[in-house]
């Protein structure tokens, strides 16, 4: 896999994580419709990651940015469940 398209395909999915964390910070744990965009988000980038992963091989998985970026999806996906705990505590 070249690596520019490797490099594009990090930058995306670490863009969708950004974006999915600026959600969350937006909802403030009280907007549904917010967070279920954000989980939206993480799903896309989660694809984008699987799909780098999957024509890199380990030149992927042994990237850094990548790791950062699977990282970030995982605390971030973290953050979700916890700010849609607090909608159903809120409720």
């Amino acid at each position: 896999m070249a690596e520019q398209n490797m490099h594009n395909q990090l930058q995306q999915a670490s863009q969708q994580i950004k974006e999915a964390q600026e959600a969350i910070l937006q909802a403030q744990g009280y907007d549904r419709e917010i967070l279920e965009q954000a989980e939206q988000q993480l799903l896309q980038a989660e694809q984008g990651l699987q799909n780098t992963q999957n024509q890199a091989g380990t030149e992927a998985t042994e990237n850094a940015q990548f790791q950062q970026a699977y990282e970030k999806l995982h605390d971030t996906r973290q953050q979700v469940k916890e700010a849609q705990q607090n909608i159903n505590d809120v409720l």
